[in-house]
């Protein structure tokens, strides 16, 4: 069950590790080919798991059936491997999508590599008054509110036994908006959010403020 919230004027539906906005997607640190490089480094990662943000994210653009795309970076772990192929072969059964990447730390592959995929790439984009980047800005106009990935934001929760369990969420704070990130084999930032902020988290079928 998704969760309606308002940003800068904005009205926005946050999903499972994704937003909407309008007709847009939006997502962060897919980091596509972190499962191979894990395995290459020896890892006991499962190799069902390889595939499972491909088919995730299929999932949702079949079901969300958006008009634009955009990823807030580290779209790839590193560098080009397989899964460019496989990610070519999935935007090119969205033949309608456009699809946008907002350069992240991870993302060094040559501009015409990911327009072999039918990415569009840019250093950040701007809609309305968010300012969408990869990693947070310092400074953020006053009015605007800076949407970014990059952290992989995490904040734990404690229940009535005091048992704990750490879960992706959505942070927001006066000037930043960080999204979880989409990949799901990145690790999470536990967060600390002060007085004025503001958590979504993840949970099992459902994202609910938490904080």
């Amino acid at each position: 069950m998704g969760h309606n919230i308002q940003i800068a004027n904005q009205s926005i539906r946050l999903e499972n590790r994704y937003l909407m906005l309008g007709n847009t997607l939006i997502l962060a640190d897919l980091h596509l080919g972190k499962t191979t490089h894990f395995r290459k480094a020896g890892y006991a990662i499962p190799s069902a798991a390889r595939g499972a943000d491909q088919s995730e994210l299929i999932r949702i653009l079949q079901l969300e059936n958006p008009e634009q795309v955009i990823v807030l970076g580290d779209l790839f772990h590193s560098a080009s491997n397989s899964e460019c192929e496989e990610l070519a072969m999935i935007t090119s059964q969205f033949p309608s999508v456009q699809f946008e990447l907002v350069m992240g730390n991870h993302d060094i592959l040559a501009p015409e590599i990911y327009r072999s995929m039918d990415f569009e790439t840019s250093e950040a984009q701007s809609i309305g008054n968010l300012i969408l980047t990869h990693e947070p800005l310092e400074n953020v106009p006053v009015g605007k509110t800076n949407m970014h990935g990059h952290i992989h934001p995490g904040i734990r929760l404690v229940g009535r036994g005091r048992q704990s369990l750490l879960v992706p969420c959505f942070y927001l704070t006066p000037s930043h908006f960080c999204l979880p990130a989409f990949g799901a084999l990145t690790g999470l930032m536990r967060q600390k959010p002060k007085k004025a902020d503001k958590i979504y988290g993840i949970l099992e079928d459902e994202v609910a403020q938490v904080f």
